[in-house]
């Protein structure tokens, strides 16, 4: 596994990405870089700042947050269960700039009762913002629950970023 920990343009939060084989495996940011600094004891993560992939999530990542780029297309690694796989899908269909609930996601997948487990799925994301999950809100539209670091206040950002 290979990681970069980079600083995107313009914004102080800092990310980190694991990745191998040319796919993103995880995707974490803080607004203190040594959040994303583990001791990795059993799992050997080489730091790669010189990966052609590396530099490529970087790049999308700044023209994301510059508003000049509207769907990635890194390729991810996630894992799961037919469910949370149909969940990850669909999510990723979510339009730049508009938002579904989590009964919405239920519905689209044909298990219009499963809304909560939606929402767990949705908290279980390793790769926010790739993986739009900030697009996911209450049934009554309300902000709730986020995966990626900052918490609601960053995914309330993440909004307002594609609505402007």
């Amino acid at each position: 596994m290979n990681q970069k920990i980079f600083q995107v343009k313009n914004l102080h939060f800092y990310f980190r990405i694991i990745f191998n084989d040319n796919k993103l495996y995880n995707l974490s940011f803080s607004d203190n870089k040594n959040d994303l600094l583990e001791s990795q004891l059993s799992l050997k993560i080489v730091n790669n700042t010189n990966s052609k992939f590396g530099k490529e999530v970087k790049n999308q990542l700044n023209a994301y947050f510059n508003k000049k780029l509207k769907k990635f297309d890194v390729p991810v690694h996630i894992k799961g269960s037919n469910f949370s796989m149909k969940v990850f899908k669909e999510m990723s269909k979510i339009p730049y700039g508009k938002t579904k609930s989590y009964k919405d996601i239920a519905k689209k997948i044909n298990e219009p009762k499963s809304a909560r487990a939606v929402g767990k799925v949705s908290g279980s994301n390793k790769i926010p913002i790739i993986i739009p999950c900030h697009r996911i809100v209450g049934s009554n539209g309300e902000l709730v629950g986020y995966s990626g670091g900052g918490g609601l206040l960053f995914k309330s950002y993440l909004q307002l970023l594609e609505k402007k």
